[in-house]
């Protein structure tokens, strides 16, 4: 009797078993279900909304982004820029300054030369010859977090790079600083030593206004416009190259030579009325300058004499004073 119960409790306690682990074994596999099915909860409209849940272990993670290395290399007048950035495909800014990177306040006083896409290419830049630069990176984020370090080597410089011009450039440049007028001194009217007031005796006044009193004509002094020659270039007394050339040609051969004045400022403004060269232009402004001074227009004259004065400077000149010193009588 005592051995039967013994046996049923045995085969009792094994289905027991049985069943719970069956049991564990159920919730584990509901457990690893809830994971990959999605769980479908009512909304508000009382249909099924369908939500996916999200496994921790799944989801990628942001790489952060850091500059390897930074370096500048001069190709004659180009400055060539290389770094090294990981992960690439960042937006990056490249600055120039002319003074060093230490701080995003250096930001400030530097020039944003590009705004580029990381692709792992270097930049070239193309600065102002004879100026020492220095040159930084930055990437995008680390400016609007305002926390960027810049570092010799990685991001920055912390010796500035310099171009040269050419020879020919150079040697212009040092021909234009010896032709350079020498300034004339400062003056300072504030520390001028006052000069004492001086009086003339009155015979002394009274030569003086009796010499001021007469009536010069400073006509003897200057050559007169009667005894002045026309003048006619050298490129108008050859055989004209072009059908421009010839035509004013012929209009100084039938009128200015023969002093006909008046008919050959009308027939040189009828000349102009069709755009010519820049030489030519120039040659029939100062004819009609001549026709006019020679009719005593000095002022129409000096106009004329002063629109050639760019391509023929001498000959103007002189014209143009010619009309002054009549005017002036």
């Amino acid at each position: 009797m005592k051995k039967g119960f013994i046996i049923f409790l045995f085969v009792v306690s094994f289905c027991f078993a049985e069943q719970a682990a069956f049991t564990d074994e159920s919730l584990i596999g509901e457990n690893e279900l809830s994971q990959v099915l999605p769980e479908i909860k009512p909304d508000k409209t009382g249909s099924e909304k369908i939500e996916f849940a999200e496994n921790p272990q799944e989801m990628q993670k942001n790489e952060d982004f850091a500059f390897l290395s930074f370096s500048i290399l001069t190709r004659e007048r180009s400055v060539m820029i290389s770094w090294k950035a990981k992960p690439e495909g960042r937006n990056l800014i490249l600055y120039r300054s002319t003074t060093g990177f230490s701080s995003i306040s250096s930001l400030a006083e530097a020039v944003p030369i590009a705004n580029i896409t990381d692709g792992g290419l270097p930049f070239f830049d193309y600065p102002i010859p004879g100026i020492p630069y220095y040159y930084a990176i930055a990437e995008e984020n680390e400016i609007a977090s305002g926390k960027i370090q810049f570092i010799n080597g990685i991001n920055t410089i912390n010796s500035p790079v310099e171009v040269f011009a050419s020879p020919e450039e150079q040697e212009k440049k040092n021909v234009a600083v010896q032709n350079r007028p020498i300034p004339l001194p400062f003056l300072n009217p504030a520390k001028q030593i006052k000069k004492r007031t001086e009086f003339f005796s009155s015979q002394t006044e009274t030569l003086i206004n009796a010499l001021t009193a007469e009536k010069r004509d400073f006509r003897e002094f200057i050559i007169s416009s009667q005894r002045l020659e026309p003048y006619v270039f050298p490129d108008d007394k050859r055989t004209p190259d072009g059908g421009e050339g010839m035509e004013l040609q012929r209009i100084l051969n039938d009128y200015f030579y023969t002093k006909n004045w008046q008919k050959c400022n009308v027939e040189l403004n009828n000349f102009l009325r069709i755009r010519r060269t820049s030489r030519v232009s120039a040659r029939t402004h100062f004819y009609i300058g001549q026709t006019l001074f020679f009719q005593n227009l000095y002022d129409k004259a000096l106009l004329e004499f002063l629109t050639a004065q760019d391509l023929y400077p001498s000959q103007a000149k002189e014209w143009a004073h010619y009309c002054l010193v009549e005017l002036a009588n």
